[in-house]
Formats: structure tokens, sequence, C-alpha cells
């Protein structure tokens, strides 16, 4: 058989299968050239233009672009495009760190300030909901709404303002002994308050909020944000006055004075340290009628062990004494005005009243103390 022969000719047929197969294989190249090295034109372009306009990449607040500003801020990756005339008018600072006016004082010449790690995007949108809108903040304003303006208010050098609205705070955390036991709420918000007033140097804050920090399961520092984070000193400072509030409490509570005696009893020494009997004898001995310089025995204490038998009912079984463990302000204030019952005469009642609002004063007093230690 002869090879070649027009049996064993290759076709045109056959020279196009193979042209194609050719062909194939390259497109099959290219497409895995493709995988392997990506082509994306579209990104970047968009990177290129983020890069000529980094403003573009961040979002700008739904409400407050006013689009006739000239003043950009931008905060937690937001920006406000607000009135230069307006942060100038507020802030003396502020005033004097803008540039000037181009030659042609343009309107719309846009200047960028940068507040980031000093103000939060939430803070300065409520003050510019304040003053946007001013009639919505008429009535009372509530108290965290409160310290997001003064925190805006002192980042930004608004100082008028700030007056007002520490005003308003403090309304809300009075510093007086008398109005703070006249309250009997627990003030959650204590943490934030403190907080809020170390950082921004409201002294007026920091007395009420400190007490009722000290008297808050774990001081009340899980209320914190990390923002809002107190120093190591405070907590310290919370630590000691924690531990003297409830020793005060327990020097009151715990047991009636064993050193008091009723001046009723017969044989009592007199406050200038006269008299026959000591005090252990006196308390387990019947009153002596002819003794009694009161009007009639029902003004007479009764003895030791009755006297002890009530004080647990009244303070003990009633819980009061758990109850103020940490808070002696409040609990002295609840002891004072206990209906206490005929174990003990009149004059001892008045008098233990005055010793524990005694205490109270020396307590309230003590907190500055604590305060300024180092």
């Amino acid at each position: 058989m002869d090879l070649f022969s027009d049996e064993y000719e290759i076709s045109d047929v056959d020279l196009v299968s193979v042209t194609l197969s050719d062909s194939l294989v390259k497109s099959v190249g290219r497409k895995r050239r493709s995988v392997l090295k990506p082509r994306n034109p579209v990104k970047k372009r968009a990177k290129n233009a983020q890069a000529e306009n980094p403003i573009e990449k961040l979002r700008n607040h739904e409400r407050f672009w006013l689009p006739d500003g000239n003043v950009v801020i931008e905060l937690d990756d937001i920006h406000f495009r607000v009135h230069r005339s307006w942060l100038a008018q507020h802030s003396k600072r502020i005033a004097a760190s803008l540039p000037s006016k181009g030659k042609d004082g343009g309107q719309f010449e846009q200047i960028t300030l940068d507040f980031r790690g000093k103000l939060k995007a939430k803070d300065f949108e409520t003050l510019l909901l304040l003053y946007d809108n001013p009639g919505n903040f008429r009535c009372a304003i509530e108290p965290l709404t409160l310290m997001s303006l003064i925190r805006a208010a002192t980042s930004l050098d608004f100082d008028s303002d700030r007056v007002w609205l520490v005003k308003e705070l403090e309304a809300l955390w009075p510093s007086s002994l008398e109005e703070v036991t006249a309250s009997l709420e627990s003030r959650l918000d204590a943490p934030k308050v403190f907080a809020l007033a170390r950082m921004c140097n409201i002294d007026g804050l920091l007395k009420t909020a400190f007490y009722e920090m000290a008297r808050m399961p774990g001081l009340g520092l899980d209320k914190l944000e990390e923002s809002e984070q107190i120093g190591c000193a405070d907590v310290l400072r919370l630590v000691r006055i924690r531990e003297y509030l409830s020793d005060m409490w327990v020097q009151a509570a715990v047991r009636e004075d064993p050193a008091f005696v009723c001046p009723n009893l017969h044989g009592a020494p007199s406050s200038n340290g006269e008299g026959t009997s000591t005090p252990s004898e006196q308390v387990d001995e019947e009153p002596v009628l002819g003794s009694i310089t009161s009007a009639s025995v029902a003004n007479t204490c009764l003895l030791v062990t009755s006297r002890r038998e009530a004080w647990a009912r009244l303070v003990h079984d009633s819980g009061i004494f758990t109850q103020y463990r940490y808070d002696p302000l409040r609990g002295l204030a609840a002891l004072i005005n206990m209906e206490w019952t005929n174990d003990w005469c009149k004059d001892c009642k008045e008098k233990r009243k005055l010793d524990w609002h005694t205490m109270q004063r020396i307590i309230w007093e003590k907190i500055d103390e604590y305060l300024r230690e180092d």
C-alpha cells in the first residue's frame, strides 16, 4: 500500500479542524491568564478619584450638610458643613484660628477643621439640633442630652453657652446635704456625670456624683463607656471613701451606742462628769421614780435588754442596716425619721437625732478631703 496515495492525503476538512483546535488552545490559555491576573479598571479609577478628593470617601451628614456652608468638620467618619460665621460668633478661639477670607471674599470658600479625638459626632449633632430648633429644648432637658451639649460646648469653646448648660445640669445634681438626703432614688448616671465633671473641670458636680458612685455596686465603673473612663487616682479615692462610709454606718447603726446613758436614770452622770453610778450599773437597774426628772415614768428609757431587742427589730429586721450599708447619709436620715418605740424616752430620742444630724455633716465634709487626696 502506497502511503502517499490519495487515500491518505490530509483533507481540507482536517486542516480546518487543526486550525480550530489551535485557536481553542490559545483561547483557553488567554482565559487562564485572565484568571491569574484580573484586571479591574473601574476600581482603579475609583481609587484614583478618592486620592484626588479624600472628602468623598466619608459620609456627609444627612441633615447638617448645608448647601451654603463654608466650613467642613470631620467627626467619626462623618462630615458636617456649617457656617463659618456661626462658629466664629460662638467661639473666640475658633474665630482666631480661621484663615482670613480670600481677596474676593467668596462665600463658598471652603475650610476644613479637624476635631477628631476631641469631639464626638453625636455630641456635635446634638449641639446643632439645639441651634437649629431651640424650641424643642425649652422644657427640661434630659441629663444625658445636657451632658452631650456640655461636651460639645467645651470642646468648641462655646463659653457663653457652656455656662448656662452647666447650671442646668448642676440644678439636677444639688450639692447641699439637705437636698442630697431628701432624694432616695439611685443616681445611675453618677459615673457619667463624674467623668464629665473631671473632663470639663466642673467642680460643682464632683462631690455629689462622687458620693453616689461610692455607694453603687462596683462603684458604678461598669456604667462608663471607653471614652468616659476615669483615672486610677479617682478609682483609689472611691475605694477609700467607700470603706469610710461603711465604717461610719456600722458605727452608727450596728447597735445602740453603749456609751450613751439616759439622763433620766437614777445616778446618771451629768454633762460635767459628776455622778455616782457607772453606765453599766445604770442600764440594768430599774429606774427609781423619785429620781426621775421628767414628768412621768413614760419619759424614762427602758432597760438595755429591751432597747437592744427594739433596735434589732427597727434597724436590722426591717432591712435598714443592709440597705444603707454604703450610704450612711440616707441611712442616718432613715434613723432620724423613724418612728421609734417607747423603749426610749423622749429626751433620748431627741438627743440621738441631734447626734445623727451631726454625724451626717461630718461625713459630708469628709468627702471633700477624699476628693483632694493624692
